[in-house]
């Protein structure tokens, strides 16, 4: 069977959606940190509809910061992909909106030539919470490997601020502004922090610099949403199965998508709005409500599903006793977090996301979303409990998943799993410490002010998270059922 490619794409179905562009003569005007399967099922989808809508020059120049998987398996393909949608009428479409794949450390180069090129007139990235290089004030972490080695070695940047600054550094001396650069992860105020972190890596250098920056370059903030499981051999069989042809590396996602940016620009941009990209002066209440009830509920199915050997959001919602342990926990405790000036009706958006839970054709793995734990729980339900504790609400629900999250790093070190997360090392030299007491793990994880900052020193939120360890310490597939009715009607 033949593969993917520019030759192959007129001889694909005729229900398979295509670009309406032209591929051939279509140039950049994007540079993305961070090409990975969100990315690609997302913001680049967009990108794609907006050249097949209106046309412009914004192909995409995608900076792998490590892996080069995804260079060497579509570069065969003119850099083409599959976008599987799955939904109860599941449809492909081609995206050709990458332009080309470049790795970092083997074609810095051409990284610095398409970042600082007139021709770019925005940078976006996906690098995940732990790639901002924050500490847990949400401010740029002097203490990160990465950023010391930037600081020393500033012509080979690992981290994607060492290679913003150093990006931009070259386009202040040759006088290249128009330039807005976009963070599209899970972060609240995403592109505030970002700008924070780039100018205060950049006044290190000098302060004409950081100056510049904040000028002339504009880090609106934004919010993203869709649910995009890891590309598997299943997903690359059903693609081959729809499309007549092999594809390498396709992507899946649900049919729900959304994207709110800050409307705050330094120059052009596609035109993301003809296609479903909202801009708005405020973003704030899109990322906190996405934030804490799609986000911190999925960390909560993530790490109490993890812990009985669930494998998937749908089979953990499956459970009627767990969908009904989240939406208490919405109703109670994460909903009224939420300061709603905006009239936005909250909790139409809650049965939404549990509806997108229960789409029996997505498998988002529970793994997946319990990687780098320390970097993720700080932003979905940390501030949820600062917010409740100051407001004189209810916590008890929101710490069972950082109880759970708890007992998730004892089991994968006690089955030899990898823990997936920056701080790795610390956290599985903590539970071999405590290999025979959990509550003695609670308190030394709970120590880690570098995660849980002023909650480390509050007994009331240590003591719940405690009880809830006696309980989920015994928990498995059997008794998952009441220990969650247990949990949801109090200790």
């Amino acid at each position: 069977m033949s593969g993917l490619n520019r030759h192959t794409l007129s001889e694909l179905p005729r229900d398979v959606l295509k670009p309406q562009y032209d591929l051939n003569s279509t140039q950049r005007g994007i540079v993305h940190l961070g090409p990975g399967a969100f990315h690609r099922a997302h913001q680049a989808v967009y990108t794609d509809l907006a050249m097949s809508a209106e046309g412009g020059n914004w192909k995409i120049d995608g900076v792998s910061l490590r892996s080069k998987d995804l260079r060497d398996n579509i570069k065969a393909q003119d850099n083409l992909y599959s976008l599987m949608v799955l939904d109860d009428s599941p449809y492909v479409q081609v995206i050709g909106a990458f332009n080309q794949i470049f790795v970092l450390g083997e074609q810095r180069h051409q990284v610095m030539e398409a970042l600082t090129d007139a021709s770019t007139h925005i940078i976006s990235l996906t690098v995940t919470e732990k790639g901002y290089c924050l500490n847990n004030k949400g401010e740029l972490d002097w203490q990160n490997p990465d950023i010391k080695h930037d600081l020393a070695h500033r012509d080979i940047p690992k981290s994607s601020i060492g290679l913003l600054v150093a990006a931009l550094e070259a386009r202040f001396i040759q006088n290249k502004a128009e330039l807005t650069i976009i963070s599209c992860d899970n972060l609240s105020d995403n592109g505030d922090k970002l700008a924070n972190a780039v100018i205060t890596f950049a006044n290190e250098i000098s302060q004409n610099l950081a100056n510049w920056i904040k000028e002339n370059i504009c880090f609106p903030n934004t919010m993203v949403d869709s649910i995009t499981p890891a590309t598997d051999d299943a997903l690359k069989e059903q693609t081959k199965l729809k499309i007549s042809v092999n594809d390498a590396w396709p992507i899946q996602r649900e049919s729900f998508t959304q994207w709110v940016v800050e409307d705050k620009f330094s120059g052009p941009r596609p035109a993301w709005d003809k296609v479903g990209v909202t801009f708005t002066d405020d973003v704030h209440i899109y990322e906190k409500a996405k934030l804490r009830i799609l986000n911190g509920t999925h960390s909560t199915l993530a790490y109490i599903g993890s812990l009985v050997d669930l494998e998937t959001v749908y089979e953990a919602i499956s459970i009627s006793e767990f969908e009904q342990f989240i939406r208490q926990l919405l109703s109670q405790e994460i909903l009224p977090s939420i300061d709603n000036a905006t009239g936005m009706d909250l909790d139409e958006y809650a049965n939404d996301i549990i509806k997108r839970y229960h789409n029996k054709h997505i498998r988002h793995f529970l793994t997946q979303i319990a990687w780098d734990g320390s970097q993720k729980i700080p932003f979905r339900i940390l501030n949820t409990i600062r917010d409740n504790i100051k407001a004189e609400r209810s916590i008890v629900l929101l710490c069972v998943p950082i109880a759970a999250w708890c007992l998730f790093l004892a089991k994968r070190t006690k089955e030899e799993h990898e823990i997936v997360d920056p701080l790795a090392e610390v956290l599985t030299g903590l539970v071999k410490k405590n290999v025979d007491s959990p509550l003695n793990l609670v308190d030394d994880i709970l120590d880690l002010t570098a995660v849980f900052a002023d909650l480390s020193a509050n007994q009331k939120f240590r003591n719940t998270i405690k009880q809830h360890v006696v309980t989920l310490n015994m928990v498995n597939k059997s008794n998952l059922a009441g220990c969650l009715t247990q949990l949801k009607d109090g200790l």
